[in-house]
């Protein structure tokens, strides 16, 4: 935890991964030999094509390297390395290999060495987040704010600077060690020259330097400028109805063009001076390499300076120049990193200190729970509870009741550990809650409130938190399923799965055979009524136009009910069978009557999101498209407007629409087309869809079509539910229950909830209490929504599952079903205040 804090980029990346900065330097250190080698094997080519030493025809010294000092203190060169002599044709072989090799070398060198930093900043990023996510488990308890800033300097400001951190200490070695190299080989072949550099390279990071706070400058004030443009802007807003009112359009105009100008001066001022930095850094720079060009050439009148020589120092100048200028913007970035680090140490701090002060002591599986002046606010209900005392022995069953469900709610809180008292102490077997381990406390104490869904599966939700053998989750899991009564949602959601019959073709043959078993169930029971099967003959009343001229499901998106008024083929299909003209009418019609229906709903409601055949955002096109045939006038989009209307005429069903627009001689229209669908269907679009066909299970249609083979009357009461008992009991007695109820659980959830009602989001945190085996389970928001019998069903079921086991209940009352056999305690919130219902066995539930 100690690296999170750590305020110093170099030593956070130094302790993350030393052994990656040690290759990473030993990495740099061959680099610079083969920048040194490059260098000198330039200034040697270019003195041998120049005619210098006796041109390409004498035997040369290969890779020598001598200093030069002032001849007053050392007359002679001191040479550092001899080198190797060779002959005229291996020097100039070896001179232009090396030339070509050195920059290849390079390359590949530097490859490895961004490797290397890609993996230190991802070590970096994974490490540090890992010690700021366990503060943020480990935390008792935090405000949002608190955690929503640690969270995003943790997350999105960490990924955005993990390139700064995990080269923040070899990237400085890098352009340092290039331009000391640099500098030092200038040196080494004249020391005027290299005085001469470093004086212009000094000049040069000093002007960087102020060109990189001019920036800074100037974006603040281009911020600021936004900022103030935004406030004139919304004051003319404000002003607009006096504006047209007055007539002062004129003045208002000089106004704000003052004020544009005014706020953009400070903009101009410090961009004036960042061109001018701008200018300045380019100029010094470009200086470098010129200057000892130039100083070179000079000298060389009164102290012999061979050409090659001149040259290997421009471009070790040139290089060095290059250094300075990336040496000053790579400072840049390594504040804004340590200014990160410095604003995540600090919000960690506080968060840090809290979670230190988290005691690792566990809780017995049973002990009394005992509240002594206990007081809490909870900021987001504006619920409080003052000076609670009591005491309560578990394993018991207790029911919190109250008027409204602030006070309950807030009491199961804190009894469970989800809001610390503010003053007071809770204990549980003598164990303070607030000093207990979070993941200790929610095994022991099973906490069911608000849901909060996951991405992944409806099992996956379900098993959130749980930790046990596989085989005894799934034990667990089917138990609290029924105990919780979702076990319809997940035969119903398993209904509406799909399987893939090539990975189970025993599932998908038997579901294929107990079809049949299905239909002649429904036919004897006089059920067949509520089913309209599928038939290549027939039209189903319960299926849209789409579906009937299909007769299958679509695969892939070309198909899809909203592209199918629009693909080329289906248009032609309708064209030819003269269909296009009646449902193009037939969606004038519906276009006509949704914007009758829904005039006065506006476009947020849910129920023109539900029942309206467009959406919201469509709204205005059709209403102008109606009004316009209405107006009998045309448009020049008359082949997009055919178009729309016939996609809102395939997705009409009579039988859940009941416009009263289908006929029975444009049924039989489409059934002709349906015949030309799958007849005349290309051979490039056949794995586009897949054909109903009684005897083959059709993969791409739900569990429910294959095993009814037809769509459920959606116009009469109670079909659903009788079809699907009907099926759910075929299904049990050939061994296909389970099944089913597995592709349920396989089905995603939406993370939104929107796929799920109230109870049943709830009961999914209630399962998750109890596949835990907590010794008490907290029950907060289960009822809400249910009706009384299902209610009173549910508290039965929890209290016969929990046996031997704690329960605390937040109900809005207690009917007699709940209370056989009585509960143990019921605290009552009276005005806010819980008191001791006298009619249960004596325990202290006082309120002071």
């Amino acid at each position: 935890m100690g690296v999170v804090v750590e305020r110093d980029p170099l030593r956070l990346a130094w302790k993350t991964s030393p052994g990656r900065h040690l290759v990473g330097l030993s990495l740099l250190a061959v680099a610079g030999l083969l920048i040194l080698l490059g260098f000198d094997l330039v200034r040697l080519v270019v003195d041998r094509a120049t005619g210098g030493a006796g041109g390409w025809h004498a035997p040369a010294t290969f890779l020598r390297i001598a200093l030069s000092p002032p001849a007053a203190l050392w007359p002679e060169p001191i040479v550092l390395v001899p080198g190797v002599v060779l002959g005229p044709e291996a020097f100039a072989l070896a001179s232009i290999v090396g030339i070509l090799l050195v920059p290849l070398l390079l390359g590949l060198i530097l490859v490895g060495f961004e490797w290397l930093v890609v993996g230190i900043g991802l070590r970096m990023l994974t490490k540090t987040q890992s010690a700021a996510l366990d503060v943020i488990l480990k935390v008792p308890t935090a405000s949002h704010d608190e955690i929503a800033m640690v969270t995003a300097l943790a997350g999105r400001g960490l990924a955005r600077e993990s390139g700064v951190l995990g080269s923040s200490l070899l990237m400085p070695v890098k352009l340092g060690g290039m331009i000391g190299l640099a500098c030092a080989y200038v040196f080494v072949m004249d020391w005027r020259l290299g005085a001469a550099l470093a004086l212009v390279l000094v000049l040069g990071a000093v002007v960087s330097a102020r060109r990189s706070l001019l920036r800074f400058d100037a974006t603040a004030a281009r911020h600021q400028e936004g900022d103030e443009a935004e406030g004139v802007f919304a004051e003319l807003e404000h002003r607009i109805p006096a504006l047209r009112a007055h007539g002062t359009a004129p003045y208002e105009r000089d106004r704000v063009r003052e004020a544009l100008v005014v706020s953009h001066r400070p903009v101009m001022k410090r961009e004036y001076r960042l061109a001018l930095a701008e200018a300045g850094s380019a100029a010094v720079l470009m200086i470098a390499p010129l200057s000892v060009l130039t100083l070179g050439a000079w000298f060389s009148q009164v102290r012999p300076v061979s050409a090659g020589t001149v040259a290997a120092c421009v471009l070790a100048a040139a290089l060095a120049a290059y250094g300075t200028r990336e040496v000053v913007q790579w400072h840049r970035l390594a504040l804004r990193a340590r200014a990160l680090l410095i604003d995540l140490g600090r919000g960690l701090g506080p968060l840090k200190l809290r979670a230190a002060l988290k005691g690792k002591a566990g809780l017995p599986d049973s002990g009394a729970l005992v509240a002594q002046g206990v007081s809490a606010y909870d900021p987001a209900s504006g619920a409080r509870v003052t000076s609670v005392n009591l005491n309560l022995a578990f394993p018991s069953h207790v029911a919190l009741v109250g008027d409204g469900d602030a006070g309950p709610r807030l009491l199961a809180a804190l009894m469970s550990g989800q809001i610390p008292p503010s003053m007071g102490r809770l204990t549980y077997g003598g164990i303070d809650l607030s000093a207990a381990d979070p993941v200790e406390r929610s095994r022991r104490i099973a906490f069911a409130g608000s849901t909060v869904l996951i991405e992944g599966s409806l099992k996956d939700n379900l098993l959130y938190g749980a930790a046990a053998p596989a085989g005894e989750l799934d034990h667990r899991l089917s138990e609290a399923i029924a105990v919780a009564g979702l076990d319809r949602l997940t035969h119903a959601r398993g209904l509406s799965g799909t399987i893939d019959p090539d990975r189970e073709p025993k599932l998908a043959a038997a579901i294929v055979d107990a079809r049949r078993a299905v239909q002649a169930a429904l036919a004897a029971e006089q059920l067949d009524r509520f089913v309209d099967p599928f038939s290549a003959t027939r039209y189903n009343r319960y299926a849209t136009i789409g579906e009937n001229l299909l007769f299958g499901k679509p695969i892939g998106d070309s198909f899809q009910e909203d592209r199918l008024a629009s693909h080329p083929f289906v248009r032609a299909i309708l064209e030819a069978n003269e269909l296009t003209k009646p449902l193009a009418r037939m969606g004038l019609s519906i276009a006509t009557s949704m914007i009758e229906i829904f005039s006065d709903i506006p476009d947020g409601s849910p129920l023109f999101e539900r029942f309206s055949f467009f959406s919201a955002a469509d709204r205005p096109y059709f209403q102008d498209l109606v009004d316009r045939r209405n107006e009998q006038r045309r448009s020049d989009q008359t082949s997009r407007d055919r178009e729309r209307l016939i996609g809102l005429a395939l997705r009409y069903n009579e039988s859940r629409h009941r416009l009263g627009l289908l006929e029975g001689g444009l049924e039989a229209q489409i059934l002709v087309a349906r015949t030309d669908f799958a007849r005349m269907l290309p051979v490039s679009l056949k794995s586009s869809i897949e054909f109903y066909d009684e005897e083959r299970f059709c993969a791409a249609a739900s569990i429910q079509d294959n095993l009814l083979f037809g769509r459920i009357a959606a116009d009469q009461a109670g079909a659903l539910a009788s079809v699907q008992e009907v099926t759910r009991r075929i299904l049990t007695q050939r061994g296909l229950d389970g099944e089913v109820s597995r592709i349920g659980l396989d089905t995603p959830i939406d993370p939104q909830g929107d796929d799920l009602s109230l109870s049943e989001a709830a009961a999914i945190d209630l399962v998750r209490g109890l596949v835990r085996r907590p010794s008490i389970l907290v029950v907060q928001r289960a009822l809400d929504g249910l009706p009384g019998p299902a209610a009173d069903r549910l508290v039965a079921s929890l209290r016969r599952a929990l046996v031997g086991r704690g329960l605390i209940l937040v109900t809005p009352s207690i009917s007699p079903a709940m209370d056989q056999p009585p509960f143990d305690a019921v605290i009552h919130f009276e005005r806010g205040e819980p008191v001791m219902d006298r009619r249960t066995r004596s325990l202290e539930a006082l309120s002071a």
